[in-house]
């Protein structure tokens, strides 16, 4: 495997296309979401041209993702890839926080309020946060980089486009996990499966009780759980 992860990404938009990509449950507040490849690359060019556009997010510029595991932590990597950015665990210039606000970008702040269909915050926010939900929707669903990253640009804690991809192993299989796809733990499963053709079932909250029968409903080859 070579190129980018936007690249990677991108050539399984295409080879999957509707096929589901990413299907997210969170089994406290009963939402279950699907994503298809299709649906994951309309939200990706949305949030990377709100981004770009509005938060003049440049290439080199750090992203940290402070959400729960989530869908939308998936779609902000793939927006900060595609503009450039890099994904940081630490400080990021710009952050996405869920409703705790408990991550902060040194320049800017925005925050999902994690409802479904990346809904709109019904309350006031803090001085300083945007709502992701109330300004999302506004941007068009084709994105195009004005400075694209390479092979040896930085994607996650520095580690290049290239080093992440490589070290990822393909995934054919339809996976059930819930550790969150956008951290150390989580990221190879990620990029395996945009790699592999595989799929991914999300959850929050994972019930136990629920789990043989989300496995046959789902029909899920194998279960990765948060150790």
């Amino acid at each position: 495997m070579t190129g980018t992860l936007p690249d990677l990404f991108t050539a399984a938009v295409r080879r999957d296309g509707a096929n589901p990509f990413l299907t997210y449950y969170d089994d406290t507040s009963g939402e279950r979401i699907e994503l298809s490849a299709v649906t994951t690359a309309n939200w990706v060019a949305k949030t990377a041209n709100l981004l770009v556009d509005e938060y003049d997010l440049e290439s080199g510029e750090t992203v940290a993702i402070g959400l729960p595991p989530h869908w939308l932590g998936v779609v902000w990597a793939l927006s900060a890839w595609s503009a450039g950015a890099d994904v940081t665990t630490g400080e990021g210039s710009l952050a996405i926080t869920g409703p705790d606000f408990g991550v902060r970008g040194s320049r800017e702040t925005i925050a999902s309020a994690l409802l479904p269909l990346g809904g709109r915050f019904r309350e006031p926010l803090p001085d300083g946060v945007h709502d992701y939900g109330a300004e999302v929707y506004n941007h068009p669903d084709l994105f195009v980089p004005f400075d694209p990253p390479t092979p040896g640009s930085p994607a996650y804690d520095e580690k290049t486009h290239a080093e992440v991809i490589e070290a990822a192993t393909p995934i054919t299989d339809r996976v059930l996990t819930n550790v969150d796809l956008v951290s150390p733990d989580g990221l190879g499963t990620l990029v395996g499966v945009i790699a592999g053709g595989g799929s991914i079932v999300l959850c929050r909250n994972l019930d136990p009780a629920k789990l043989d029968r989300r496995i046959a409903d789902e029909k899920v080859d194998r279960v990765l759980e948060e150790s």
